[in-house]
């Protein structure tokens, strides 16, 4: 099973991920066409999607005190 301290490290990286991840978004709005823009909006939509459902999910099924929206 994963230990605790692994799995904060975990999230404390997923969580950081999901900040660089929506600041890339953010710096991309009003740089690029329309179109670049949703197809970045979309890929960063679905990789934030993949990091809490295949990295977060795990920690948080582990450890559901770790998870601060519940």
């Amino acid at each position: 099973m994963l230990d605790k301290e692994c799995a904060q490290a975990i999230k404390q990286h997923a969580l950081t991920a999901i900040s660089e991840l929506s600041r890339a978004l953010n710096a991309s709005s009003g740089r690029c066409t329309q179109e670049e823009y949703e197809k970045i909006r979309r890929g960063v939509g679905l990789v934030i999607g993949r990091i809490e459902t295949d990295l977060l999910g795990i920690v948080y099924s582990a450890y559901p005190d770790l998870d601060d929206l519940k």
